[in-house]
């Protein structure tokens, strides 16, 4: 009779950080392979107009270390939220990653986890939310720091005007015609990178510049992927982190937070932060209510918040992607 009515238990549910049922480990691995293998070709595609053109051997070399560094550290991101999340009895599903061959320059739109239960107090959201860009971060110093060590100084060219929304719409409004757009883009320079620059190559003349090996490429993204996930907004890691420390203050700077990505979007040469004021201004930035919101956070959480600031602070660029004009 034991044995028996044993038989007809249900079966447990799915334990915290397991798939489950509901998403075979199959299609994390085959994503993830497949973003690997789109990262490579953007990898291998990588090269500076100053150089000359890469040798097929050069191309497989930057291919392979592009991708294995730039999944590596998103790898690294999102298992920072996966045990952190297990730690604190969330369930979490494994790291998906977005392959992207033609959307994305750099071959990916990124990964994510999702928790398919909220967790229960504010110091256990914050310790997730900070976890993956924390981790993330530590990882993309090394990477970026050894990519520059094999990044080439050239002459530097003449500045190029940037190209922005409100101007195009400004020389439309007056002419009829947009202005036209070379299909080249500057990348940012954070703070954190341009520190990691000058450790590793001082202060360069005034005529000199670096053309960046794809792994500094996959480094500086490193950067980047901490400063977008750190935006304190919606669910957004930072977000998170903002819920955590108090929800009436992210409740409050949502629609302020929004409205600024809207304008740097508009007036700077990155209008991608249209994209992100609109999502969060559209409902994205709600954020559920917890079930045990503590009154008052440990020193620990208070520090968890500090060095989330810090390192936002450290990776963000006003303009990340510059598009430059014809």
């Amino acid at each position: 009779m034991a044995e028996s009515s044993e038989q007809l238990l249900p079966p447990p549910p799915p334990g915290p950080g397991t798939l489950g049922a509901l998403r075979p480990p199959l299609l994390n691995v085959f994503l993830f392979l497949l973003t690997f293998a789109s990262a490579f070709m953007a990898g291998s595609a990588l090269n500076d107009t100053q150089l000359p053109e890469p040798t097929r051997s050069e191309m497989w070399r930057h291919g392979l270390g592009f991708s294995l560094a730039l999944l590596f550290i998103m790898l690294s991101h999102e298992m920072g939220h996966f045990l952190l999340a297990r730690r604190h009895k969330v369930d979490a599903t494994w790291p998906f990653f977005i392959p992207a061959p033609i959307l994305s320059i750099i071959g990916t739109l990124g990964a994510v986890i999702r928790l398919r239960s909220l967790p229960r107090t504010r110091s256990a959201l914050l310790d997730i939310g900070a976890a993956g860009p924390i981790a993330g971060f530590i990882v993309s110093i090394p990477v970026l720091i050894l990519g520059l060590e094999w990044s080439t100084v050239v002459p530097a060219e003449a500045a190029t005007p940037r190209w922005t929304l409100f101007e195009a719409a400004l020389k439309w409004f007056q002419t009829g015609s947009w202005p036209a757009m070379r299909e080249a883009f500057d990348l940012g320079s954070p703070l954190g990178m341009s520190i990691c620059e000058k450790l590793v190559w001082g202060n360069l003349p005034a005529d000199k510049t670096l053309a960046l090996h794809p792994v500094a490429v996959a480094g500086w993204f490193g950067f980047l992927l901490t400063a977008l996930n750190l935006l304190p907004l919606g669910q957004l890691d930072g977000g998170h982190v903002l819920f955590g420390a108090s929800p009436r203050v992210h409740r409050l700077l949502g629609p302020p937070l929004s409205a600024a990505l809207l304008a740097l979007g508009v007036f700077t040469a990155f209008p991608g932060w249209i994209i992100w004021g609109l999502l969060m201004g559209l409902g994205l930035g709600f954020h559920p209510p917890l079930a045990e919101a503590e009154e008052r956070l440990d020193g620990r959480r208070r520090l968890l918040v500090f060095l989330s600031l810090v390192l936002f602070l450290f990776s963000f660029s006003p303009v990340p992607l510059a598009l430059l004009a014809g």
